[in-house]
């Protein structure tokens, strides 16, 4: 993520309230950006009753869970959805196109791979050209302009990417193409893709219907392809970052950086179904999208109720116990994703003791990627975390309690490899403790 999200966030714990709620207000706000940029961009060729259905589509997908998280996927999207409303009213207004361009420079410096979207607007633009027949120098200019974040940081981003970039934790692969869809739809991925493919052939046999027309200059002024062109970016914007990721030599990719395909898939599936909301039976589809929307948000309301009475520091509290008995020995997490959890939420009393071991050719050898190593190492060099090198620990500590389990522990592993004793404490769902004793060795 760039810097410019980091400031967002900055800004945003500066209000007064409880930082875990303000270290989220710029995800809720860009999912709110979200909900408003659909509906008003439906709402511009179609009654609002599609443009509701359009927000109810978003409630129901999993983007929704990215308003609670603290990261900068909701609010690229957001400021993307709020540009493509700026730019399907460009020429209404003097102030669209400052606006256009501010909109769409916030999106890339949330998200770096937002400049892959600049994409489907010039594309978008270009339909447009050819079906007005002139050149509007001030949409140009502000995919130019929204382009410069991304260059000015690029010795960054080309610089992390030695960094972490050859054992990254996600390697691309062809068949994310399906997956990703699958994720976002929550659908089979053979489903996914028939409802990609089916928006892909729509949009082309629209392109080649108006051809013809396009010739012969019959164009009506509120023909919509351009728009739907726009749509059909937003679509594909996963299927593109994964074939860049191919072509540069197998960069990382996950299914989260490209959620501005949901604002393809909603409005591609309002648009697909445009004669049903020219009718009066539209209201009934609505009511529809209502009832499933309410039993979706009860199911989230009881999960919240089931889950209010545990707080987090709870799920440290076998670990304390645990270690209570063993004094004066560190206890280790063997999963550096759980360990910053823990470094966080654990009781005091725990915390102080906590140590997370890193080695980068051990990681890469047992689970295949070191980039949580590398990146517990940058940590520790701005906030308190205790992370020991591996062999370093190893000299200085025989005996420790084990926290087992998680993502990507890889030390689990190499203890069992290095004939360690490993004395099981106790086991549940959440992982495993154990007492680890180099100098007791297992005999296998």
């Amino acid at each position: 993520m760039p810097p410019g999200y980091y400031i967002i966030v900055r800004l945003g714990s500066m209000l007064p309230g409880d930082p875990h709620v303000t270290l989220r207000l710029p995800s809720i706000l860009g999912y709110i950006l979200t909900l408003l940029g659909v509906y008003w961009f439906v709402r511009k060729r179609l009654p609002a009753f599609a443009g509701l259905a359009a927000v109810f589509l978003i409630t129901l997908t999993p983007f929704r869970e990215f308003a609670m998280e603290a990261r900068s996927y909701s609010l690229l999207v957001g400021f993307l959805a709020i540009s493509a409303v700026l730019w399907q009213r460009i020429g209404e207004k003097r102030f669209m196109t400052p606006l256009f361009v501010l909109f769409l420079i916030l999106a890339v410096s949330c998200h770096y791979l937002a400049v892959v979207a600049i994409s489907a607007f010039g594309a978008a633009e270009l339909i447009w050209s050819f079906l007005w027949r002139r050149i509007r120098w001030g949409v140009w200019a502000a995919c130019l302009l929204a382009s410069c974040p991304f260059f000015l940081e690029l010795p960054l981003i080309v610089h992390l990417r030695e960094v972490t970039g050859k054992h990254f934790w996600s390697p691309v692969h062809w068949d994310m193409m399906c997956t990703t869809y699958a994720d976002y739809l929550g659908l089979d991925w053979k489903l996914a893709l028939v409802f990609i493919v089916f928006f892909g052939i729509t949009v082309g046999y629209s392109l080649l219907r108006t051809l013809p027309r396009l010739a012969a200059g019959s164009l009506a002024r509120d023909f919509a392809l351009p728009e739907i062109v726009l749509v059909g970016g937003f679509l594909f914007y996963p299927a593109l970052l994964i074939a860049l990721a191919k072509l540069l030599n197998n960069s990382g990719y996950t299914p989260r950086y490209g959620w501005p395909a949901i604002l393809g898939l909603v409005v591609g599936a309002v648009y697909l179904v445009r004669p049903i909301w020219l009718k009066s039976s539209s209201g009934y589809l609505l009511v529809a999208l209502l009832i499933v929307f309410a039993v979706q948000e009860g199911g989230d309301f009881r999960r919240l109720y089931q889950a209010g009475s545990t707080r987090m520091d709870e799920r440290w509290t076998k670990l304390v116990k645990l270690s209570r008995d063993e004094t004066g020995i560190p206890v280790v997490i063997g999963s550096g994703h759980r360990y910053l959890e823990a470094a966080e939420y654990a009781p005091p009393e725990l915390r102080d003791r906590l140590v997370v071991v890193v080695d980068e050719d051990a990681a890469t050898r047992l689970v295949g990627s070191d980039t949580c190593d590398k990146t517990l190492r940058l940590l520790a060099e701005f906030i308190p975390l205790r992370v020991a090198d591996l062999a370093a620990f190893q000299a200085a500590d025989q005996k420790f309690i084990l926290s087992s389990g998680g993502t990507r522990d890889w030390l689990t592993q190499y203890l069992v490899e290095s004939r360690y004793h490993l004395r099981l404490l106790s086991e549940d769902a959440g992982g495993s403790f154990y007492i680890a004793d180099s100098a007791r060795p297992s005999a296998r």
